[in-house]
């Protein structure tokens, strides 16, 4: 017995799309025992609902007829691929399956395509054909069904015709990403925001209303933009400035932007696109930060080593109002932050140790005092690198501070109200300007030397390196939208996102349920963006399909004695990559046992396992179609009884007319093509008047 194509299946390789992305087309083809080909356009993903793809075969033996069908994927090379998809469409005038035959039966005339015959005698053939999830022929859609050629009726036993090309149904979910372990973190850069004048100074966000506040200055033009963090688009107009800012800080319950020009702060309402430009006179600030907690402005003024306290206020008259006088530290500040847990502000200062030789630096961590505007106790010495501590950021809630140690490419920890250092995270070469996500645990850490970014995972010490446009600059953070906005020296400011795979938070569980009866599982996952949800199905816990068209976290479906022992699982997905839950087991039981049935006659519709239950008139060589198991029909018999006991074996075959009128024959495979139902073939025959006559001519044969 030659072996049959399902095992001899190659098809392209395959690649994943990510979930809403169109995949490239995947087709497949494969090689029949005497030397058929048959490919298929696509193979990947199908649409449940229907669609359509190209067939092409070559190769095969004119002299005898094939059925070009969708069919289930049999378990041995030696069996007939069925049951298959296509009803009572036995022309193929449906597409979903076609009778392919140069010398067809008399009654298969004008019902049939014909094979092309090349050079070498060999047929050939290319169709559309309509791949879908399930008719009332066959349900593919929890089991491996494939494009199929096999021997039509006349030649049922031949397993030299088959020649299989499965292919898969896409499920709701669309097609899984590559499959990664849980949580696993990736950045992902969305898109670059270059200013429409001139470049990027300096950018602030407002997260929880998805704004983007970006300041940018050409030399001539100086503009305030806002940008929205979703979208990346404009949104209203830019606002003229009156300088060139060289600190900006957000104050979002307030609604007050903070800019610092050469010679004074000034405020942007946020909510009115208004520049308050009459703040307070202080020049040369060039470092801002906020404590919107405590009210409080603080400013850094590297040429008097300063740092002076302002008050936000509640009214125009209360804000800027000076905190005490400024706090004066030893050496200029670099980097400024605030602890809105203690009402405090920290500010890093790097200069040399003129009492040491050979020199020195002093690398210190300032506090400031809130209430009073003067220093808080004395200062944490950092080490006496040259140009080392200089970027700050501090999380409140454990009131941490992170120091950016620019010559050794560390970041101390710092414990604020210890005012000690507890240790030191790798953040690569030069870092400078930092920033904490505390709602992800993330820590990031601008390289100043090269256009990249760290993102360190605080808590494993794990780090992905995030490429920006240029050398980063400067960076500002988006919570809620799990962003990060980098500021480069090119003006330009790049957006991204921290991003998480799926990490399965329920799976689904075994049950058991009544045939007929609604089986379904349920699972869920957590992961960012949220996860999309699809299904698997497997019947023996190795080889597993998508369950075609099935999305979301509920998978529901009427049990059938077939899904009996199958395992489902759900497949979670987003942009970082897949995971699968542990599989859950089916069990379909029998439901009561009802009523014995009564008598009744034979079947006058020929269906899937047409038979009949008295002796029939024998249909002879009657059409088969693709799920035809034998040829021929029961003897005798009276008009209107229809299949007769003869060995129509199960699905349509030969089912056989028992008088004007009778019906034999079936589906084309009880899954479907209907081959030609000799109802079909007898009303032909009767319009031509021959009914009769060939009834008889067969009888008298026998």
């Amino acid at each position: 017995m030659a072996v049959a194509a399902p095992f001899l299946f190659a098809a392209a390789a395959l690649t994943a799309a990510a979930p809403g992305t169109a995949a490239a087309a995947t087709p497949g083809e494969a090689n029949g025992p005497t030397g058929q080909k048959l490919t298929v356009s696509e193979t990947r993903g199908i649409d449940p609902a229907g669609q359509k793809v190209r067939v092409t075969g070559t190769g095969y033996d004119v002299t005898k007829g094939i059925y070009l069908a969708v069919c289930k994927v049999p378990a041995s090379p030696t069996e007939q691929p069925s049951p298959c998809l296509g009803g009572s469409d036995f022309s193929g005038s449906s597409g979903s399956s076609y009778w392919i035959s140069n010398n067809p039966p008399d009654y298969g005339q004008g019902l049939t395509k014909k094979f092309t015959v090349g050079s070498d005698g060999k047929g050939g053939f290319t169709l559309d054909l309509t791949l879908k999830a399930k008719d009332s022929g066959a349900d593919c859609s929890q089991t491996r069904c494939a494009v199929v050629t096999r021997a039509d009726h006349t030649h049922i036993s031949d397993r030299d015709q088959d020649v299989l090309v499965p292919f898969t149904f896409g499920s709701g979910a669309g097609q899984p990403t590559p499959e990664v372990p849980a949580g696993t973190v990736k950045h992902k850069a969305l898109r670059t925001i270059t200013p429409a004048v001139g470049g990027a100074g300096h950018a602030a966000v407002d997260s929880a209303a998805k704004r983007l506040y970006v300041a940018s200055d050409s030399g001539e033009e100086r503009r305030l933009t806002t940008y929205d963090t979703t979208t990346g688009q404009v949104v209203g107009k830019p606002a003229e400035l009156p300088g060139a800012v060289s600190a900006m800080a957000l104050d979002v319950p307030a609604g007050a932007l903070h800019l610092a020009f050469d010679e004074k702060l000034a405020t942007y309402d946020t909510d009115k696109g208004v520049l308050k430009d009459k703040a307070t006179a202080e020049a040369h600030v060039g470092l801002l930060a906020v404590d919107p907690v405590a009210g409080r402005i603080y400013a850094g003024v590297p040429s008097k080593r300063s740092i002076t306290t302002f008050t936000t206020g509640k009214s125009a008259a209360a804000a800027w109002q000076q905190v005490g006088t400024p706090a004066v530290l030893r050496h200029p500040p670099a980097g400024l932050a605030v602890d809105t847990s203690a009402d405090r502000a920290y500010a890093t200062s790097v200069g040399p140790n003129l009492s040491t030789s050979p020199m020195t630096f002093h690398n210190l961590l300032n506090a400031v005092d809130g209430k009073t505007g003067a220093p808080a106790g004395e200062p944490l010495s950092l080490g006496t690198t040259a140009l080392g501590s200089m970027g700050l950021t501090i999380e409140p809630k454990s009131r941490t501070g992170y120091v950016a140690n620019l010559a050794a490419g560390t970041v101390f920890t710092v414990d604020l109200a210890a005012n000690k250092v507890t240790g030191t995270l790798t953040a690569g070469p030069n870092p400078k300007a930092l920033g904490f996500d505390d709602t992800t645990g993330t820590l990031y850490a601008a390289r100043t030397q090269a256009p990249e970014v760290a993102a360190i995972e605080v808590k494993t010490g794990k780090t992905e390196v995030l490429e920006v446009s240029d050398r980063a600059a400067g960076i500002a953070l988006d919570p809620e939208g799990r962003g990060l906005f980098t500021v480069a020296e090119d003006g330009k400011v790049t957006q991204s996102q921290r991003q998480v795979s799926p990490a399965v938070a329920g799976a689904p569980k075994a049950i058991t349920v009544t045939t007929g009866k609604n089986a379904e599982f349920t699972a869920a996952a957590t992961g960012f963006p949220e996860p999309v949800n699809g299904w698997e199905v497997s019947s023996d816990g190795t080889a597993w399909l998508p369950v075609a068209g099935a999305s979301g976290p509920k998978l529901t479906f009427k049990a059938a004695k077939e899904h009996d022992g199958n395992r489902y699982r759900a497949v979670f997905s987003n942009s970082v990559g897949s995971l699968r839950s542990a599989p859950a087991a089916l069990k379909v039981t029998d439901p009561p046992e009802d009523p014995p049935p009564g008598t009744s006659g034979g079947s006058s519709s020929g269906g899937p396992t047409a038979g009949g239950s008295s002796s029939g008139l024998s249909g002879g060589s009657s059409s088969g179609g693709p799920d035809a198991q034998s040829t021929g029909g029961g003897n005798g018999g009276t008009t209107g009884t229809s299949g007769g006991s003869g060995t129509s074996g199960g699905s349509v075959g030969g089912g056989s007319v028992g008088g004007a009128g009778a019906s034999g024959g079936g589906s084309l495979a009880s899954t479907g093509t209907s081959a030609l139902t000799l109802t079909a073939a007898a009303g032909a025959l009767a319009v031509a008047g021959a009914v009769a006559t060939v009834l008889v001519h067969r009888r008298r044969r026998t």
